[in-house]
Parts: C-alpha cells; structure tokens; sequence
C-alpha cells in the first residue's frame, strides 16, 4: 500500500512539474512578443505583413555563422557558467533573459544530439520555415545523429526531430497546400541559444570568426575575403547569387565542406572546384539556372545527397554518377519538357541509395531498379508499355518503400499509364503518386493499409474512384487532379464513415457541374477542402454544413453566380459554408481579367 501511494505520489509530481514547464515556457513566449511589439516602432516601421516576412528571411542583407558546435562538455558547461554570470552583472535584463532558467534547464538536460540538433535549426533565419525532409538529409550529411543499431540514420535524424516537437523546442507547420512540412525553432529558445550564432550585415566592419563552421550568406561576394582564413563544415547561399566569377569556391578552407547548399541561388555555373571537395556529403543545387554538372563530380566520393530538382536545362546524367558509392538520396525532376531525367546504365550498383526520384524509365533502367532493394522512395516517370513488366517486377521486390510515384509519358496530353493486373506495391507504402490516364482504379488501393497520401492526376476515370478509396483506413490525404470525368458527384462520393482519417481534400476538374450530397457523418476529420478549375462547380454538397471539422474551404475559380449564392447576406447556399472559418476565393470574372491582362498583346503606339 506504502509503495502504491508512493508511485502515486511520484506520478504527480511529474505531473505538476510538466504543467509548471509549460506555464514557464507560455509566459516566456508572451513576454517575448510584448517586448517584439514594444520594439516594433523602432525596428522596421511597425508590424510586416507574413509575404514582408517571407521576404525578409531570403532576402535581409545578413551573414549567420554558427561557431563550432562540437566542443567538450567542459567547453560547454565553462562557457553556460560564463554566461550566467554575465548575465547576473548586466543591468536592464529583458523579460525573457530573466525568465530564461527553465529554457536553460531543459537545454541542460537533452542529450548531446538533441543539443546539437536544435542548434543547427537556429543557424536558419527566424522565419524561415526548413523543408523537415531536407533537415535530416542536412543533419545525417553533417554527422550530427547519435548511432543506433539497427536503425537507419534518417529515421534517427526524424526521431530526434519529432522529439525536439513533442518538448515544444521546435515547431512544426504542415501546410495543407501540399508545401510539405516545414521546421521552425520556438522563439524562446532561439533567444536563449543566441549567443552560440553571430549574426551580422556585411556591410558593416564583421569578420567571421575563425571557429565558425556553418556559414549562410544571401551574399557570397561580400564574405568571400572572409572564408580564406577558416575551415567551414557547411556553407549556405540564400537567395539570387551575383556571381560573375567562375571560380566564387576557390578559398583554402573550401576543402573542408561537408554541405554546400545552392538551393534557390540561381547561378548559371558550378565552378569546377566543386570537383575538389572530398569531404563534401551534401550537394543541394534545386533551382538554379546551371545547364551541366562539372566532369569531375564523380570525385566527390563521400556524397550522400544530391539534389537537382528544377536545375536549368539538365536532361541526362554521366556515368560519373556511377563512382558516388555513398549516395543515399538522388533527387531529379527536370524543369522543361517534363520528363524523366536519364541515367546511364549501372545505376542498380548504388547499392546505398535510399531516394531516387524524376528517373526516365526507358533503356535499361527499369530492370536495373531491381538491385536497389534498400530503395525507400521512388520517382519514375515516362512509364510506357515497353518498360512496364520490368518496371512493376522490380518494384515489387522493394519491400521497404514508403513513396512511390509513376508517371505516364506525355501525362498533361493524357498519356495512358500502363498498369499491370498483376501488379501491387509493398505493403508499407505511405505515399503514392499516380500520373496518367486510367482504364480503371486500381482494385489494390482499397487493401493499402498504410497509405496516407495519395494523388490520381489526370486519370479521367469514367467510375468514381472513391468508391473504392473511402474504405483505406488510413488516408489522411487525397487529391483527384482531373482524375474523374463525371459531371455529377452524389452521396455515393463517400457514405458515413467513409474516410475515416481524411484531413485534407483536393479536387480538380473542368467537367463537374455539381455535387449534390454528402452524407451526415461523412468526412468525420475533414480540415481542408479545396476546388481547384472547376470552371463549371454551381452547388456544393448538401451536407457539407454537417462537417463541422472544416477549417478552410478554397474555389479556385469561384463562378460569379455562385458567389452570390454563398454571400452570408442572403446567399441561399450560405447556410452550408457558415461555420467554415476561412473561405478563400478568386472569382472567375477577375481570374480572365488577370488572364487577358497578361496575355493580351500590347496596342501599336502608331494606331493611336
């Protein structure tokens, strides 16, 4: 009996001290914004819209360095003394430096990993919101993840992440527009940790320390003279790059890059001292303007990812490809004539990887797949007739994929995107992806157990494909981009309990005219719904008032006669839209005002 009330006892204790954590950590937050509102007029003329924000992140002349985060715990705990006794000496302490104790203390307390994990977070602009998929290819290419048998890496590195969120040391915002999840740093740790980071305008008289190893730049020019006396792990280049120069990477301490992150830069050229960087373990280049790859790429051969989504004219790869033995992850998806990106063959070889993503499926690539069978997430595109059975067969065998997605050839012509009877993916699969035109839904999706995402574009089904797709138990996420060519949707759309777990709802089509029912008791989670070209939609579902899940409803266009039929005063439709919070719209009037406005052609000055 002693021991139970004891237990009893401990367990609430616990309790209180977790509540009290987060009272301490709700008043250090507000605290922290009242004094960001008494500083506003002084700082940027007032409060900034979110897009000024936005802005403000890629663009603010400012350089970020993060000084070595790997010292000693002696290093450590020294310099946590030397700080707390200057900040006892110092006059005039803010709320939020008073009130740092429980921050400091729950700092303390995390592991070495964890530590390391939130201060690389912090290197990232304030409101900068960093891709959570592209954070744990950083933070494996950085060797920042504690080792654990039997465990890959990258779920280490998402462990850490989602532990980092569950603390409310990091905050996490899934955008329901498919922008992925997004990775912030809770403000009060950000101050906390603040004085382990230097940030500065170039402009000014700012040397980067020696110790610095993470450098982020929207200005390689302005700290280039800078580089030549340190040894940076990690170099980051945010924003369009002037950089007239070829050779903008030839400084001593470029040798000693792990992370060279281009992403968004735009240069036209990669200087071919890239070739140079043999430590480099991360190579980021999506959206640039660069045409071709330097020949001696195949000499980074500690890579593990490279990233070339949206990366100029690029069509093909090298076998210089082949000599990167290490790469875990090889995104691709090409920016013109949309179509697979072709790799020479030899790929099966890359026994490591982990992501292959905008592969061209012809020659002998789709039977090479086969080989990677630690192969997690799958992109092919130009799947035909003639590449099918090998294609299918060696999917089948990848018994640890996770995303898989299959693109037809000339998907946006309606290419037809061959589907094997015969074929089903693994079991596990969590995301799918099918781009092409259907002869009918796939019988295997009703079975995917595990499948939370799933877009059907352009499949211009004559059925109804949720009939089928209302039984997966846990499908949090649907899209039908013109995926069904009816013009009427009825109850059958989902009976009552049909998609059980769906949150987020995204329909295309230029054909439907109507969807007339919704069951009650349908949709039971259902957060966003979104109607995107649908030029001819003139009724919502009756029921749709039942969903009182809904947080945002979207008409992209909205017809002008339906918009009066959902105005609160009067609209005889407004009944089923009045308890959605947010309604967002563009009405079809002003959306070919816009169009005619850009596409119209300039009148001849001489006709005046």
């Amino acid at each position: 009996m002693d021991q139970q009330q004891g237990s009893d006892r401990l367990g609430l204790m616990d309790c209180f001290r977790t509540d009290l954590q987060k009272i301490e950590s709700r008043l250090a937050e507000t605290t922290h914004k009242m004094k960001e509102l008494k500083n506003s007029s002084t700082t940027a003329g007032g409060m900034r819209e979110k897009s000024d924000i936005k802005e403000q992140a890629h663009g603010e002349e400012e350089v970020q360095t993060e000084v070595d985060s790997i010292a000693s715990e002696a290093e450590k705990e020294e310099n946590e003394g030397n700080r707390e006794q200057s900040d006892g000496d110092k006059e005039g302490q803010t709320s939020v430096e008073s009130s740092s104790v429980p921050f400091r203390l729950k700092y303390n307390s995390l592991p070495y990993y964890l530590r390391s994990c939130l201060m690389y977070c912090c290197i990232f602009p304030e409101n900068y919101g960093i891709a959570k998929g592209r954070l744990i290819r950083l933070l494996v290419a950085e060797g920042l993840i504690q080792e654990k048998a039997g465990h890959i890496a990258e779920d280490v590195a998402e462990e850490n992440i989602n532990d980092l969120v569950s603390q409310g040391m990091l905050l996490v915002n899934d955008d329901l527009r498919d922008n992925g999840t997004k990775v912030t740093v809770f403000s009060p740790y950000r101050v906390f940790l603040r004085d382990s980071y230097i940030t500065a305008h170039p402009d000014s008289e700012f040397s980067i320390p020696r110790k610095a190893r993470r450098i982020l730049t929207p200005d390689m020019t302005k700290v280039a003279e800078s580089l030549s006396n340190i040894q940076p792990r990690s170099l980051f280049l945010f924003g369009k790059q002037e950089l007239s120069g070829e050779n903008w990477l030839n400084f001593e301490g470029a040798k000693f890059l792990r992370v060279l992150d281009l992403e968004d830069a735009k240069i036209r050229r990669l200087p071919d001292e890239v070739g140079d960087l043999i430590h480099l373990a991360y190579l980021g280049l999506k959206n640039n303007d660069i045409n071709e790859l330097p020949d001696r790429l195949g000499n980074l051969r500690a890579l593990q990812s490279l990233d070339i989504r949206w990366c100029g004219d690029l069509t093909e790869l090298s076998t210089e490809i082949l000599k990167l033995v290490r790469l875990r992850h090889l995104k691709m998806f090409k920016r013109r004539n949309v179509s697979g990106m072709k790799l020479s063959g030899g790929i099966g070889t890359l026994g490591s990887l982990l992501t292959l993503t905008g592969v061209h499926a012809g020659g002998e690539i789709a039977g090479e797949l086969g080989k990677l069978t630690q192969l997690r997430r799958l992109g092919v595109m130009d799947v035909a007739e003639e590449n099918a059975n090998e294609l299918y067969a060696s999917i089948m065998v990848m018994q640890g994929l996770l995303s898989l997605s299959l693109e037809a050839k000339h998907t946006f012509d309606q290419g037809h995107l061959v589907l094997r009877d015969s074929f089903s993916p693994p079991s596990i699969l969590r995301k799918l992806r099918l781009e092409g035109r259907l002869e009918k839904t796939p019988s295997w999706l009703g079975s995917m157990e595990s499948l939370t995402k799933l877009r059907l574009g352009f499949s211009h089904l004559s059925e109804n494909p949720t009939l089928v797709l209302q039984v997966v138990p846990n499908l949090e996420k649907l899209t039908l981009w013109h995926a069904y060519d009816g013009r009427r949707l009825g109850k059958d759309f989902c009976k009552a309990g049909g998609f059980p777990k769906l949150e987020v709802l995204v329909i295309a089509s230029r054909v439907l005219e109507e969807w007339t029912e919704l069951e009650e008791g349908a949709l039971p989670r259902l957060k966003y719904l979104h109607f995107h070209s649908c030029l001819n939609l003139r009724m919502l579902p009756e029921g749709l008032q039942f969903v009182t899940t809904v947080e945002e409803l979207v008409l992209l266009p909205l017809l002008d006669e339906h918009e009066e039929r959902l105005k609160p005063d009067g609209g005889v439709e407004n009944y089923k839209v009045r308890n959605i919070p947010k309604i967002t719209f563009i009405p079809a009037s002003v959306v070919a005002s816009r169009f005619n406005e850009r596409f119209s052609t300039p009148p001849n000055p001489s006709n005046r």
